[in-house]
This record gives structure tokens, C-alpha cells and sequence, in this order.
């Protein structure tokens, strides 16, 4: 029970902010795309500089626009919540897809023009990153308890048969 609770106290978190995006879609993303459109264009810009750099190439990202960017995150958000609240690693594993893919971006505090700007994107970034490294316990804890118990159901088969 205490473990249920606690994954519902986590998910609330993923829930709440997917709500808020949900509500303020309407037809063009609402809010959150104004607010990540430049951040995604920047961050597109500085992997083509690298790729550039780094072997020559002249690469570009495909055209894709950032309210459809915004919907695979919100559907990473929402149903990674939903599942992880029932203890699915599956949930869990599009929840740090999820953060993977959000917290370098939204929260770049590196590229911050204020002190207080660049602290509280420093902040939500580290939080993030805790939330990533809870998760990947989450998973890493799920796997092992699935492996014990194949290897448990292994060795009774064992016993019957001698």
C-alpha cells in the first residue's frame, strides 16, 4: 500500500501538468508551444551545428511541427502516469522518455539571461533529473523482482521432478 501511495504521489505531479497542457491546447498548442518553440528551434539548431562540425555533413531535422511535439510528450506524460501508478515498469520507462526528451530543453538554465531565470530552471532541471533516477530505481527494482521469481518458479518445477 505504502508503495501505490507513493507512485500516485509521483504521478500526480506527471497528471497535473498534463492536465494544465490539455486544457490549454486548443488548436495550436496553447501556452507550451509558444513557450518551447524557440527552445526546440535552439536546440535544433546546436545539434545541426555539431553534426556539421563534427563529420561535414549538412544536416537538417525534418519538419515537424511543435504542437505534434507537444502531443507525444503530453501522451508520454499522461499515459506513463496512469501505468506507473499501477506499478508498470512500461509506464515508468515513458516517463524517463518523457524527462529525457523535456528536461534539456524546457529547462536549459545554461542558456538563462537572468540569475533568477538561470536558478530556477537550475532547480527544475535537478529536480527532473532526481525524478528520472527514482524512476530508473523503479524499473531497475521491477526487473529484479521479475527475475527472482522466474528463477523461484524455476527451481520448484526443479524440485517436482525429483
Amino acid at each position: 500500500m505504502k508503495a501505490f501511495f507513493g507512485r500516485v504521489l509521483v504521478a500526480l505531479l506527471f497528471i497535473a501538468s498534463f492536465h494544465q497542457k490539455y486544457e490549454n491546447f486548443g488548436t495550436d498548442g496553447g501556452d507550451t508551444v509558444k513557450l518551447m518553440g524557440p527552445k526546440v528551434a535552439l536546440v535544433k539548431l546546436q545539434i545541426e551545428s555539431f553534426v556539421a562540425e563534427k563529420t561535414g555533413a549538412d544536416v537538417k531535422f525534418p519538419s515537424i511541427e511543435d504542437k505534434h511535439l507537444l502531443m507525444v510528450a503530453m501522451f508520454l506524460e499522461g499515459a506513463g502516469a496512469l501505468l506507473y501508478v499501477f506499478g508498470s515498469s512500461t509506464g515508468a520507462s515513458m516517463l524517463m522518455l518523457f524527462l529525457l526528451g523535456v528536461t534539456p530543453v524546457m529547462h536549459d538554465f545554461w542558456n538563462s539571461s537572468s540569475p533568477d531565470e538561470m536558478q530556477l530552471q537550475q532547480i527544475n532541471f535537478f529536480k527532473n533529473l532526481a525524478i528520472f533516477g527514482a524512476l530508473l530505481s523503479f524499473v531497475a527494482m521491477n526487473t529484479s523482482a521479475a527475475a527472482g521469481k522466474k528463477e523461484l518458479k524455476k527451481l520448484k518445477q526443479l524440485k517436482k521432478t525429483n
